[in-house]
């Protein structure tokens, strides 16, 4: 249960700093200082877990998965970052993904891992499709909304749900390398090489997206957000790797966590940012946390 635990807890500061980070600053900017901050982490864990402990023999045991990961990380963080910025609430944007990631990870469990599909756990799939209907379904009108007011929110609708379908696809492709990291690499020194590839791709990123910015002008407009999210995500990564090393399910494992976590969110957002949270959008979190429920009890 630590892991899982652990998983929350990081999950739900990461969202908090992700809704922190400034909007003048440059993603890749401010990511690579979270890397950097994740990195330094790491190697410090590692020596205190390992006291004479050789890090680059240990770095060395590690596989593609490493590499990879660090690829994931970039484009889940960036979908964090943009989730906010787009207008998304702490509440519900995560969620929604979140719940998207699980109902993924139950297929390619069931599909690439050999876990089992049972009725309870499909009918749990199909009530969490209900719910994330009724959560994002639109309000009742009582006037004939103008047409080019529809046109305009069709498409800024399509914006916003830009970075939730990126965080969907960039989390399932994480869950699934962390699953498939070997067990005999040390958790810290693997996790200390992916965010050093996290560097490599998060920098690489800013001088290709931003040719004409300064790369230390735009680290100097970055905030406490930086190294937090830093932090965050070593929590993330070492807890992700622990919930499958110790025997959890791609199926069974993320959603579990998940739960916990929307349950966090939304009070946080209700508390912390006064977040509106309707009659309609409160029922449609209970359904989908209850397909949630029964996908894990499988």
């Amino acid at each position: 249960i630590a892991p899982l635990l652990l998983n929350v807890f990081g999950n739900t500061i990461y969202n908090v700093a992700g809704k922190g980070t400034p909007e003048k600053v440059n993603s890749f900017a401010s990511l690579s200082l979270s890397y950097m901050v994740g990195m330094v982490l790491c190697v410090i864990l590692f020596f205190v877990t390992n006291p004479g402990g050789n890090i680059l023999a240990a770095v060395s045991k590690a596989n593609w998965a490493s590499y990879v990961l660090g690829l994931t990380i970039v484009f889940i963080d960036l979908a964090l970052i943009l989730l906010y910025r787009v207008g998304w609430d702490v509440s519900i944007g995560s969620l929604i993904a979140n719940i998207g990631v699980s109902l993924m990870s139950v297929v390619v469990g069931v599909a690439c891992f050999g876990e089992a599909m049972t009725m309870i756990k499909g009918g749990g799939i199909v009530v969490c499709i209900l719910g994330l209907y009724v959560v994002n379904s639109p309000e009742k009108k009582n006037k004939t909304a103008v047409l080019e007011g529809e046109e305009t929110k069709s498409s800024a609708a399509g914006l916003m749900w830009m970075p939730v379908l990126l965080m969907i696809v960039a989390n399932l492709a994480y869950s699934i390398t962390a699953k498939v990291t070997p067990s005999d690499v040390d958790t810290f020194a693997s996790v200390s090489l992916t965010y050093l590839v996290c560097i490599v791709y998060a920098l690489l990123m800013f001088f290709i997206t931003s040719k004409n910015k300064n790369y230390f002008k735009e680290i100097k407009k970055a905030n406490w957000t930086a190294p937090v999210l830093g932090a965050c995500l070593v929590c993330l990564e070492v807890s992700t790797i622990l919930l499958f090393r110790v025997g959890w399910d791609l199926s069974v494992g993320l959603l579990l966590a998940y739960v916990l976590l929307a349950i966090v969110l939304v009070i946080l957002g209700r508390v912390a940012y006064k977040e509106k949270l309707t009659t309609k959008r409160l029922i449609g979190i209970g359904i989908a946390l209850v397909g949630v429920i029964l996908v894990s009890l499988a």
